[in-house]
């Protein structure tokens, strides 16, 4: 039983991989989704890797790719950005994920009529690996926001 258990639990996180990393570390999957989302939006979007990049635990990788994904979309539905720039930093001991837009930006402090649902999943995403979430926005000076997650290695396959 416990075998079996456990194969199933494999199976089932296989499963939460996200497509994009099915052949692809996070640095490929990364710059694939700048240029496409850039291709479909219109908008300057840069990808820069800071480091080496190294193959990460498939959770941590996943978790990076899903804050990116959610980060440009608000991005595009809320900044009124020209351009935006998406930074994958490793060191020593974490990755960090940075996205930072020059659009209208807003006072995190104040409420907002809109739901900030996909603000609170990304600070989930990292909290949930024992890493941090921050936001930085200002009024008409874009917004930032940066995911830092322990670098923990890939096991084996």
């Amino acid at each position: 039983m416990a075998r079996t258990a456990l194969v199933e639990a494999r199976r089932s996180v296989q499963d939460l991989t996200p497509a994009e990393l099915a052949d692809a570390g996070l640095a490929d999957a990364l710059s694939t989704l700048v240029t496409s989302w850039r291709d479909d939006h219109g908008l300057e979007a840069s990808f820069v890797v800071v480091g080496d990049a190294t193959p990460l635990h498939s959770e941590v990788e996943a978790s990076l790719l899903r804050i990116a994904q959610e980060a440009l979309a608000n991005v595009a539905k809320h900044a009124d950005a020209s351009r935006v720039g998406v930074t994958l930093t490793f060191d020593e001991s974490d990755v960090i994920l940075d996205v930072r837009d020059d659009g209208s930006g807003f006072d995190p402090a104040a409420p907002r009529r809109s739901s900030s649902f996909g603000l609170g999943v990304m600070r989930e995403r990292a909290q949930r690996l024992t890493g941090t979430f921050t936001l930085e926005s200002a009024s008409s000076a874009g917004t930032a926001v940066s995911a830092s997650i322990p670098a923990l290695p890939r096991g084996p396959a």
